[in-house]
């Protein structure tokens, strides 16, 4: 009898010892220390960005991807700005055309870089322009927009065009900053132009979005249209999805070539995807 109860008092203590670290388990798992008081919640850190593309095209991916906004676009128009508030007034798909380096210095015009920058803006300004008011929050609209938004930088609010001398570079300096500090990976250190797009207003604090952007800065001028062109019907037939390899060669073919007008037919079935 002696031996049974203490079986009893073994198994019965083995028991409780379950009972006691089950007790402990399921308080470590709910946030309640031993003493009764709340843990700290543990918070997962935030994603690291990832791209996909080359140094032509590239396309990057900030915080969670699920999160993030899809482009879709049907046409393009543009618009002015000329203030630092305009920035995070601004609404709908945007691409921010950059230029990181100041060419308003009448030596410059002989340059490759200043040839490249007069054509950019000659191109864009050949869209629709629309007031800067119509590209920020509209409540009253019925319908969503489906225009990608091409935003250039001006000194001074008057009518005139945007050329390179009255281009103002601060305002691009402070976006070509704000997708850098994004993205350390790119320095954004080119000659440019730049030309970065994202499905909305990134600038006022979003954490999950993605954004693709084009360097121009190696492109012969004279293939600068037709990079621009595929750019544009890249938004609309595949908004800011991933960049494939064969689409970042096709770019990377488009810089390389320095007889452009006689490869015109090789750099179209290449930009279309023929081969």
């Amino acid at each position: 009898m002696k031996k049974v109860l203490l079986a009893l008092a073994g198994l019965l203590l083995i028991l409780l010892s379950y009972v006691v670290l089950g007790n402990l388990k399921v308080e470590e798992v709910s946030g309640i220390d031993s003493a009764g008081a709340t843990a700290s919640p543990v918070t997962a850190p935030a994603p690291a960005p990832v791209s996909t593309g080359n140094d032509k095209i590239t396309k990057v991916s900030i915080g969670d991807k699920d999160e993030q906004k899809d482009i879709k676009v049907r046409s393009h128009v543009y618009t002015v700005i000329n203030k630092e508030d305009d920035l995070k007034k601004l609404a709908y798909t945007l691409s921010y055309v950059l230029f990181p380096k100041n060419l308003s210095g009448h030596s410059n015009k002989i340059t490759a870089s200043y040839k490249r920058y007069v054509e950019v803006l000659e191109q864009i300004q050949e869209l629709r322009k629309i007031d800067k008011g119509n590209v920020m929050v509209q409540k009253s609209l019925r319908f969503p927009r489906t225009d990608n938004h091409f935003v250039l930088f001006k000194k001074g609010e008057d009518e005139s065009r945007v050329t390179v001398e009255n281009y103002n570079y601060e305002l691009s300096y402070k976006v070509l900053d704000f997708f850098q500090e994004k993205y350390p990976n790119v320095r954004f250190d080119d000659d440019g132009p730049y030309i970065i797009t994202t499905a909305s207003n990134v600038m006022n604090g979003a954490k999950d979005f993605s954004f693709l952007y084009i360097n121009l800065s190696n492109f012969n001028n004279s293939a600068i249209r037709e990079a621009i062109e595929s750019y544009k019907k890249r938004l609309v037939d595949k908004g800011n999805s991933d960049i494939e390899k064969l689409e970042g060669w096709r770019y990377s073919l488009l810089a390389a070539l320095t007889n452009f007008n006689d490869d015109i037919h090789l750099v179209r079935s290449a930009m279309a995807g023929d081969f």
